[in-house]
């Protein structure tokens, strides 16, 4: 493999899919039935703030393996290889997701639910 940039495919409509099934599945299993849009905006919420959690680690394991690692500094600035090192985080999410994502997703949704409507 090359250290070409690019080679990550974007399964992030695929993960958001498969995320809010089983999201849902949780909910109803618990008796709540929410709507399909309230899961999608938990669950797309969710993976942001994973891939801004882990982005920047992908990123230095892709300079490294690259040979470009810089250890003097915390900027990048190569948009390619920022969206790169998301998409990769994404890919690994889709592969592999913490144990409890669904459950914690499910929890903030019911939570939701459960709150009076305003307005």
């Amino acid at each position: 493999m090359t250290g070409q940039k690019g080679f990550a495919p974007d399964v992030r409509p695929k993960l958001i899919n498969d995320m809010v099934s089983r999201v849902e599945e949780i909910c109803k299993d618990k008796g709540c039935r929410p709507d399909k849009d309230i899961i999608r905006q938990h669950v797309e919420r969710t993976i942001d703030e994973y891939v801004e959690e882990w982005y920047e680690v992908s990123l230095e394991a892709i300079e490294l393996q690259d040979g470009d690692a810089d250890y003097t500094t915390d900027e990048f600035n190569d948009e390619e290889l920022i969206q790169e090192a998301r998409l990769r985080v994404i890919k690994d999410l889709y592969d592999e997701r913490p144990h409890d994502m669904h459950q914690q997703i499910a929890d903030s949704v019911m939570q939701e639910m459960e709150k009076p409507a305003h307005g």
